[in-house]
């Protein structure tokens, strides 16, 4: 397969809006230091997340788990995060399928009993015990990529070759047919955090699947909310770089400046609506006087 170059994209990004807040929320993310995973895969990772949680397909509090399968299989190349308090929750050893390579997965395929490794977006699914122990099913949601992951039983396991003696003695970790295998300590408690309509998003920069995957290419409708608060944020940044320790207040204010001159129309529009049924149901005849100057008289007349 071929590999994308690092600047290039699977996708346009629609608006200088989606692009900055992917860049904000990457930046507020509390990556280790030493295990930080790159720009690269966090975009293409957080915008198919933001598609499929616009479509339903995911929890509205989704964690977002990205295997990096450009990295060395030595490393912590699977990240587990919390999108809403921007927090990674695991970065741990992944392996991949033995048939996608040896130490580097270089070989993709959605072919049953292939033993590789399927590239894309998955939903997360329902647990069970099985040849590997407590397992988490797979739906593959990004077509011909990796739409017979279920069938073909890619599931999430633990595995006693995904550990770092393993990686020592072979110069690289132990490799399963195809499933994102985890070490057996934290494979429970991976599986118990991401099970049942969570997102995952196995990586590598392939041209192919850049440039084909659903989730990549489907247009945002719309950015969630703390967009518009986080533009406000970059934008005070940029006028007045010297006064950014003020930014949350500067920005709460602005806010509930807003809020407040909205209140203020929905009462005054309320207001309008119930003096007027008011008057309405108050009404009930006019009295109409005719005045005649001439004869100095007037008539009266009442009219329901």
């Amino acid at each position: 397969m071929a590999f994308a170059e690092e600047s290039e994209f699977g996708y346009t990004l629609k608006s200088k809006k989606t692009e900055q807040y992917i860049h904000l929320v990457y930046d507020e993310i509390q990556f280790d230091k030493n295990h930080k995973l790159s720009l690269q895969a966090f975009k293409q990772g957080f915008y198919g997340y933001l598609n499929m949680k616009e479509s339903g397909k995911i929890s509205n509090n989704a964690t977002l788990t990205i295997c990096d399968y450009s990295l060395s299989s030595n490393v912590k190349r699977m990240w587990v995060i919390d999108i809403n308090k921007r927090k990674v929750l695991f970065n741990t050893l992944v392996a991949h399928g033995m048939a996608s390579g040896e130490e580097f997965a270089t070989a993709f395929s959605n072919i049953e009993e292939s033993h590789q490794s399927s590239l894309g977006f998955y939903t997360t699914a329902e647990t069970y015990f099985g040849d590997n122990g407590y397992s988490l099913k797979l739906v593959g949601e990004d077509g011909k990529f990796n739409n017979k992951a279920y069938e073909r039983a890619i599931v999430i396991h633990a595995a006693p070759y995904v550990c770092d003696e393993f990686a020592k003695a072979n110069q690289r970790l132990g490799r399963s047919h195809g499933c994102p295998a985890l070490p057996t300590d934290v494979a429970p408690k991976i599986i118990d955090k991401i099970k049942n309509r969570n997102c995952v998003f196995i990586y590598a920069p392939v041209k192919e699947y850049l440039a084909s995957s659903y989730w990549l290419r489907k247009p945002l409708v719309c950015l969630p909310q703390e967009a518009e608060q986080m533009e406000l944020i970059a934008n005070m940044k940029t006028k007045n770089p010297s006064n950014n320790k003020n930014e949350p207040e500067l920005l709460s204010a602005k806010l509930a400046k807003r809020d407040m001159a909205l209140a203020k129309d929905v009462c005054l529009h309320a207001n309008e609506e119930r003096l007027t049924k008011e008057a309405h149901s108050q009404v009930t005849s006019i009295i109409i006087v005719n005045k005649n100057d001439r004869v100095g008289s007037s008539d009266t007349l009442r009219v329901k």
